[in-house]
């Protein structure tokens, strides 16, 4: 996969520290007051899903070893720790209103569905009744970033900072913790959200005879999901009730972003303007003896 073409100084420091052009700084931690802008933010966003992309196999032109680099590995910790900590910030006050205060491990599915009444369904109402062809595409490329099978390269040139953090926040509840609190109310919060706004956007994609986006088999529907993961939920914080705040923590983060997202997406289609960025051009750049597709036109370091 190429690089993609930096949006600031952080993504363009992460790149130069990738390729080993030059000495780039690594970033420094956040300050408060910042988790809003943070959601917002390309330059950072996009560092944090480079970073967290090396650890998924890299880009062409970077030695695989490369994400092992002490100086790689602190760009990695310190951006995801600082969206850890946005995130947080952010999903406090939605704890807080669903009783994560005084949250009891046995009613976390009362408190999950609380946290759910904070997310946003007006968007999959316009889908389901208004929305053309194009902007439910522009909504699946929005959301294709976790595909594997999804040029990953061409979407992220294309999306808006929320979407890239809608990505980042499913990678950083999850980093290493696949069976953890904050992996498990990500995924219980993701199916409740799939749960409300599924059968919307299959109802807008038979409106525009468009096909389903679901395989022939389904070997799983969006109720049985959310119950499993419910379940789930419901075993880890029976054996580790500590983490019940880290849980419905890591629920409202996916409530919040994806609430954030498809609130930019509904701004953009109702005033008429693009949703997603144009395409970027490819370039070849050559750095010392190895010439490397890179979509800039930022330039790293000396360029023979």
């Amino acid at each position: 996969m190429l690089l993609p073409t930096a949006r600031g100084p952080l993504s363009a420091g992460i790149i130069a520290a990738l390729l080993d052009v030059e000495q780039a700084r690594p970033p420094a931690p956040g300050t408060a007051g910042e988790p809003d802008r943070l959601v917002a933010d390309a330059d950072f966003q996009l560092a944090l899903w480079i970073s967290l992309e090396m650890l998924d196999g890299g880009f062409d032109g970077v030695a695989p070893d490369r994400a092992e680099e002490p100086g790689l590995l602190h760009w990695q910790t310190v951006l995801s720790e600082r969206w850890m900590a946005a995130l947080r910030a952010l999903t406090a006050p939605a704890v807080r209103a669903a009783g994560g205060d005084t949250a009891s491990p046995a009613r976390v599915g009362d408190h999950l569905i609380s946290l759910m009444r904070s997310g946003d369904t007006a968007l999959y109402s316009f889908i389901e009744t208004k929305a053309t062809a194009a902007q439910v595409r522009e909504l699946v490329t929005a959301k294709s970033l976790v595909s594997r099978q999804a040029d990953r390269h061409a979407v992220v040139e294309r999306l808006p900072a929320v979407a890239i953090a809608a990505h980042n926040t499913m990678r950083v509840l999850g980093l290493g913790h696949a069976e953890s609190a904050t992996a498990a109310g990500h995924q219980a919060a993701s199916a409740a959200l799939s749960l409300i706004s599924d059968r919307r956007l299959a109802a807008g994609l038979h409106r525009l005879g468009l096909p389903s986006r679901a395989p022939v088999r389904v070997q799983e529907t969006a109720e049985q999901r959310w119950l499993r993961l419910l379940t789930a939920c419901r075993d880890l914080l029976a054996a580790n009730p500590a983490r019940t705040q880290d849980l419905l923590h890591a629920a409202a983060a996916a409530v919040e972003v994806e609430t954030r997202l498809c609130e930019h997406l509904l701004r953009c289609w109702t005033q008429a303007a693009p949703a997603l960025d144009p395409q970027r051009p490819v370039a070849v750049t050559v750095i010392g003896d190895e010439r490397l597709r890179t979509p800039a036109p930022v330039k790293l370091g000396p360029v023979s």
